[in-house]
């Protein structure tokens, strides 16, 4: 069987951004572009960016062990009149020409059984090749089930409008197909599959490596004993919430030798959350925001937290507690939309807006070390459950369904 993939989510976002969606569509790349049981090639056709060659993509994937061939071109004209000048700029944009012009390897798109694009709408120079199965993998609803969470509804429901009644929905969690078939019922119910994501064995890890851990504390400032949490800091992580319910689980206790260390990059609308932090007054040294990390600092974070806390309002899957699970911390998440398949029984999962229940279970884990290494482990086991490597197993086997139906 044939597959092409759509790569235009890493031509946009491997130089510099390396969103979540990214880092699934890389890993999925890695296992799909070596599994035995399909041949596959990969897309480049870039909606958005107009950044990136072929070329370039073919550079990034040699550098990484991804064996992969292009199915089309992509390169730079080598002649577009006054092409920086605002006026021609907006008036190309309009008439759909970029910088860029794609050369299509027609016999790849001809022969080829499945088109699997990761995130974005399928391209419609692909809608022609009817021989193709068009699949597209739906990561969550939440910008428009929570417009008030999220500021991109119109993109997502401009995905979810492309799904034609012969396409294919893949799914990462079984509550985000039920979102899905909930917010667009035309959608036919056999054609939305479920593919569990995962989270990397060789970047989360349980890492005891001491001089790496005491580089890290240098590098970051990191006290000896901190909570933890990751995540975008805006509105649906809830970090707000975290802030204020650790706060008072601190002052309530008198505890003095105890930070909460807060990883990632500033999202959107996030003047509650340092509204928070400066309501701290005394007690602002005790909260410490670090920032984007790098992938391979992680695994040191992770695994010499106390602990780890994701009460995010809503998750298409939620990557960062199973990370912590994998590294062998106790978790805490909510008991909200996909998380509770992700952790199972293995974390302790709470309504995300009861305070009192979020600060009981930080002093029970604070105080008691025996069950904090129960719930590590118990989270250490969940996490043998998921891996890139069944991920394209359950991938390869949906494509399987779709190309016989």
């Amino acid at each position: 069987m044939k597959v092409i993939l759509d790569a235009d989510v890493i031509a946009d976002f491997y130089k510099d951004n390396r969103t979540g969606i990214f880092r699934v569509t890389y890993e999925l790349f890695r296992e799909l572009s070596q599994h035995d049981a399909i041949e596959t090639s990969y897309s480049h056709l870039s909606l958005f960016n107009h950044q990136t060659s072929t070329e370039e993509l073919d550079v990034f994937f040699g550098e990484n062990s991804i064996k992969i061939n292009g199915a089309n071109q992509r390169a730079k004209r080598k002649f577009l009149p006054l092409r920086k000048e605002k006026l021609f700029k907006y008036l190309y944009e309009k008439i759909g020409v970029s910088e860029f012009k794609n050369t299509f390897f027609n016999n790849a798109f001809e022969k080829a059984d499945i088109y699997h694009s990761f995130y974005y709408p399928v391209n419609q120079k692909v809608r022609k090749y009817s021989n193709l199965k068009k699949v597209v993998t739906i990561h969550d609803l939440i910008p428009v089930l929570f417009p008030n969470l999220h500021y991109t509804s119109r993109f997502i429901e401009k995905i979810i409008a492309s799904i034609g009644k012969d396409d294919y929905a893949i799914c990462v969690s079984e509550n985000t197909k039920k979102d899905l078939l909930r917010y667009a019922p035309q959608i036919n119910p056999d054609h939305v599959f479920v593919s569990l994501l995962a989270a990397s064995k060789s970047l989360f890890y349980v890492c005891d490596n001491n001089d790496k851990f005491k580089s890290i504390k240098e590098k970051y400032n990191l006290p000896d004993k901190y909570f933890l949490s990751v995540g975008t800091l805006e509105p649906r992580k809830n970090t707000d919430f975290v802030i204020r319910s650790f706060l008072k689980f601190i002052k309530e206790n008198e505890i003095d030798n105890l930070s909460l260390v807060l990883v990632g990059t500033k999202g959107w609308d996030y003047d509650k959350i340092f509204e928070e932090y400066n309501n701290a007054n005394a007690l602002k040294d005790k909260i410490l925001f670090t920032g984007r990390v790098p992938d391979e600092d992680l695994a040191s974070l992770y695994s010499h937290a106390h602990s780890f806390y994701y009460m995010s309002l809503y998750e298409g899957f939620g990557l960062p507690p199973l990370e912590a699970m994998q590294c062998g911390v106790a978790t805490v998440t909510s008991n909200t939309s996909s998380l509770p398949e992700v952790v199972g029984d293995a974390g302790i999962m709470l309504d995300p807006t009861d305070e009192v229940s979020l600060r009981k279970t930080m002093h029970e884990l604070y105080t008691d070390d025996s069950l904090r290494q129960t719930y590590a482990q118990k989270g250490l086991e969940r996490s043998k459950l998921f891996s890139w490597k069944k991920s394209a197993d359950d991938l390869v086997a949906i494509y399987e369904k779709i190309s016989k139906s």
